[in-house]
């Protein structure tokens, strides 16, 4: 299929979801719902990385309860899917209404306190199903700037890249840029809304246990905060009935003369701990063990590690 072809049928596609957002939310839930069904007997390559993570993270929970468990998370992709074209189009104040914030004196605390201690703030948002609805509301607080990776289908692209930059000014930074640019605005005391829990290779990285598997891990995050003297404070965001619940965290601190596997370990468990709240809102799609330790077969069959 051509390039022009496949970017009018994602065209048409985005229009769809545009027209779906006008819905209530609860029959925008009830598609999203139905289109993670469909997902989880057509994604079938998908579903098998997502069938091997709960294998190994979660080896003491039953069969039984692990495909349940796959089958809520695919419910939930759907679901924080068509939430996406909602989440890109309405107005500041619907937004305040469907995505409420707890604990975010945590945030504002550090906010104000920053200039005067010179300390700007990198929030830790993990990639929970809800992030992109926990940059947007903080979209709403502050001033952003985050990475994010380029598509290659050049309306998804766009679309993304739109929704992302709705509110405030946000500085997007693309992965094939470095960090540079991101230590800048840093300095410059504009929050950072960073997502380091990922298998990016292993150049630079360093393996950390996650749930008991070793996971190459970038420690990037720890390097921003040493580079900007930034404080880091975690934010989690839920799905829920009426919308998403943001949840803000107490700063996590990582001394200078701490190892980096010691901060990524306590970070990996902070990590786990959130995770187990809410075990089906995890992005377990992302293939975020396929880097092995010298000498360890792959965990994902072969088609599955490209």
């Amino acid at each position: 299929m051509s390039r022009s072809l496949i970017n009018l049928s994602v065209l048409g596609g985005l229009k769809l979801g545009w027209m779906v957002s006008f819905l209530p939310l609860g029959g925008q839930r009830w598609l999203g719902r139905l289109l993670g069904d469909a997902l989880f007997y057509l994604a079938k390559p998908r579903r098998l990385v997502v069938e091997q993570n709960l294998n190994l993270c979660f080896p003491e929970m039953t069969r039984a309860n692990r495909r349940l468990l796959e089958r809520q998370f695919f419910r939930n992709v759907g679901i924080a899917f068509i939430d996406l074209f909602w989440l890109w189009r309405v107005d500041r104040s619907t937004l305040i209404r469907r995505i409420t914030i707890r604990d975010i004196n945590i945030f504002l605390e550090a906010k104000r306190a920053g200039p005067k201690k010179k300390q700007p703030i990198i929030i830790f948002a993990p990639h929970f199903l809800g992030l992109d609805a926990g940059g947007a509301r903080l979209q709403l607080e502050d001033r952003l700037v985050c990475i994010y990776s380029k598509q290659t289908v050049e309306a998804i692209d766009k679309w993304i890249y739109r929704g992302r930059s709705r509110f405030n000014l946000p500085i997007l930074v693309s992965r094939n840029e470095g960090i540079s640019r991101l230590v800048r605005a840093i300095r410059d005391g504009i929050t950072a809304h960073f997502s380091p829990d990922m298998d990016l290779g292993c150049q630079g990285a360093i393996f950390s246990n996650f749930f008991g598997v070793p996971a190459a891990t970038q420690p990037s995050i720890i390097r921003l905060a040493h580079l900007t003297n930034a404080v880091i404070i975690p934010m989690v965001t839920r799905i829920t009935q009426h919308g998403y619940q943001i949840q803000f965290f107490q700063p996590l601190e990582f001394p200078r003369d701490e190892p980096f596997q010691e901060g990524l370990q306590r970070l990996h468990h902070f990590l786990e701990q959130r995770i187990l709240e809410a075990p089906d809102e995890y992005l377990w799609a992302h293939r975020r063990f396929k880097t092995r330790p010298s000498g360890e077969a792959a965990v994902y069959p072969p088609k599955q590690r490209r």
